[in-house]
């Protein structure tokens, strides 16, 4: 049924009435939401940790068609690394939503705003590393892992703080 939007989990609220084998199979729905999503974050964060690998052959070809020097190519590095960060991150943040208390309604949707700005732009920072090198743009790469850093922080501070919307 219609109960996947993206990063969020959206059950039919469950009523008295509902079976055994309903509320198993609504349970089961949820956990293989929370789960293949962890796992598909898991698979890219792999994924990234190999074209790591590779980033410095291609640091290397940069440098000589743009005939600067090694710090302009840092950049490259950096955002493969953040999409690292990001991917380990957003793995977490399936278990820490799968555990968040259902009840608290605003601290979920906080979480899975959150959540959502980190995924959109870590996606993008993504692309972006896998790009021909003729077609990059530095700026544009250095501006992207900035603000994917900044979703990155606001969301790890977020959960530290226990998403307390009050505050």
């Amino acid at each position: 049924g219609g109960y996947y939007k993206c990063n969020k989990f959206d059950p039919l609220k469950p009523t008295d009435e509902e079976s055994d084998s309903a509320r198993a199979k609504r349970e089961l729905d949820r956990y293989l939401h929370y789960y293949k999503r962890y796992h598909g974050h898991d698979q890219a964060q792999k994924f990234a940790v190999k074209q790591l690998e590779a980033t410095e052959k291609r640091m290397v070809e940069l440098q000589e068609s743009t005939h600067g020097s090694w710090i302009d190519v840092q950049f490259l590095k950096t955002a493969n690394e953040m999409v690292i960060d990001c991917r380990r991150a957003l793995k977490s943040t399936y278990v820490f939503g799968y555990y968040l208390d259902p009840a608290a309604t605003k601290q979920r949707e906080l979480f899975e705003n959150l959540q959502e700005h980190l995924e959109r732009f870590t996606e993008t920072l993504s692309e972006m590393t896998e790009q021909q090198l003729e077609s990059m743009d530095r700026t544009e790469v250095v501006n992207i892992t900035r603000v994917t850093e900044s979703f990155l922080q606001n969301l790890i501070t977020g959960a530290e703080s226990g998403l307390d919307v009050d505050a």
